[in-house]
């Protein structure tokens, strides 16, 4: 197989590679099987003529998620990760969701294996194959599955920009309601209450709300944006009120990080009622002690 690969004939070396592997496999020795199919594949992606072809990309992927599944079988939770994200890297551009499902798959054998430390930068791919194929709705449901992942790992900050990254994927999908909803959820999920990135999802979130321009370039101004998945910034960037939809006429409830939430404190106007209340209840009680 070794000798047929490097005098590049395709034909005879996956035979011989394919023969390897079966051997190996009867011999019940399913590491050095995958490594076989695996130096198929290989060989198989450096071609790209064949790989930009859709039978070479559909033959090297499934090649990998057969290496995959054998390394699956010999305990080798970050070796089967790694064949699954290569078997996404040659799925066609147009096919975003399986490629992503791909790597989420290898998430999930690392996690099973409680490898968790493993998967930051899978999660990273696995969301920027989705938001470049504007799939926000798939890639926000990523970040809340990231963010059970911080927790495990007690990353708080990685947690609370997941949080962030989750609001403005809500604005840039062009739905308001959702965007709330989305904040109002993260109030009790872990690394995002009273943290920076909450204050920072607060006043994109009051600027559609208060439907104001000035409030919103201000808003994108700060530097936490700056911090996220480079393509998150972007789009954060580029929010405008025009591309934003389905805001309520009555001021939906938002939960401030600067304080607890309260039912006369939930949104921006409740927050003035409540401190409009504590001076007045402060002027009553400097009557009382004058009288």
């Amino acid at each position: 197989a070794k000798i047929y690969t490097h005098i590049r004939n395709q034909v005879l070396a996956r035979e011989a590679w394919t023969q390897a592997s079966n051997a190996h496999t009867k011999a019940k020795n399913p590491f050095f099987a995958a490594r076989c199919m695996e130096n198929l594949a290989q060989m198989l992606k450096e071609d790209e003529a064949y790989c930009k072809t859709e039978a070479g990309a559909k033959e090297v992927s499934d090649l990998y998620i057969q290496v995959s599944d054998m390394y699956a079988l010999d305990n080798k939770p970050e070796r089967q990760a790694e064949a699954l994200n290569h078997a996404a890297r040659v799925t066609p551009a147009s096919d975003a969701p399986a490629a992503a499902a791909k790597i989420l798959r290898g998430i999930d054998a690392l996690e099973d294996s409680d490898k968790h430390h493993y998967t930051p930068d899978a999660y990273r791919a696995v969301l920027l194959i989705l938001i470049r194929a504007n799939l926000f709705k798939d890639a926000i449901d990523t970040l809340k599955r990231q963010i059970k992942t911080c927790e495990v790992l007690k990353q708080e900050a990685s947690a609370a920009k997941a949080g962030l990254e989750i609001v403005i994927l809500s604005l840039a999908s062009g739905d308001f309601v959702l965007a709330e909803r989305e904040f109002r959820g993260l109030q009790n999920v872990f690394g995002f209450p009273h943290s920076r990135e909450q204050n920072a999802a607060f006043e994109l979130i009051g600027a559609f709300e208060e439907r104001d321009e000035e409030q919103l370039k201000e808003a994108q101004k700060n530097g936490l944006l700056n911090f996220l998945i480079p393509d998150v910034t972007r789009l954060a960037k580029k929010l405008k009120l025009s591309g934003v939809t389905n805001v309520p006429t009555a001021k939906p409830k938002v939960v401030s990080a600067a304080a607890p939430v309260t039912a006369s404190s939930a949104t921006p106007a409740g927050a003035a009622r409540s401190k409009q209340t504590k001076q007045v209840d402060e002027v009553e009680e400097e009557e009382d002690d004058l009288r």
